[in-house]
């Protein structure tokens, strides 16, 4: 009996981590892929890193762009399982060393080097535990992404 109850519970820790929850990025561009690295929560922030590859042949300029860009367009955006919505002033963008900031983060990408990008959930709620979706947007008129940009879209991210 005893082995019967073991082996069940085995079976059961095992369903549980086949069918846990784990980040997936969707990239809506061919020309560049975003790589999910971690997350840390810092007080009551949560500073999502990133690395962002430029696949096409040339260097290009990205605009990584913060809560909503000046012209009204739509920016990045984080959701957690509370409800909450975190855009505007609460998202902050930043590549390599720069520092942070609440428009947009422009830098030369390279073509086929991954960057390392910051990106920063200021007051994220305590009840939280688990970004449903955060969404980073990117400009880039060389590779025909501008005025609307592109979002590439992270789900389900731990931050507990």
């Amino acid at each position: 009996m005893k082995k019967i109850a073991t082996l069940l519970a085995g079976m059961l820790l095992f369903a549980a981590a086949a069918f846990a929850q784990t980040p997936s990025v969707t990239t809506p561009s061919q020309n560049l892929r975003l790589q999910y690295k971690g997350a840390r929560v810092i007080g009551n922030d949560v500073e999502l890193t990133v690395t962002i590859t430029n696949l096409s042949s040339e260097e290009v300029v990205l605009n990584l762009v913060g809560g909503t860009y000046q012209n009204g367009m739509a920016g990045s955006v984080a959701y957690d399982n509370d409800g909450n919505i975190y855009e505007l002033n609460n998202i902050l963008v930043s590549v390599g060393n720069k520092s942070y900031t609440e428009q947009y983060s422009s830098t030369a990408f390279p073509s086929q080097v991954p960057v390392k990008c910051h990106i920063f959930v200021r007051g994220v709620d305590k009840a939280a535990n688990l970004f449903s979706k955060v969404k980073l947007c990117l400009l880039c008129p060389q590779l025909d992404i501008r005025n609307t940009g592109i979002h590439f879209e992270i789900n389900n991210v731990s931050i507990k």
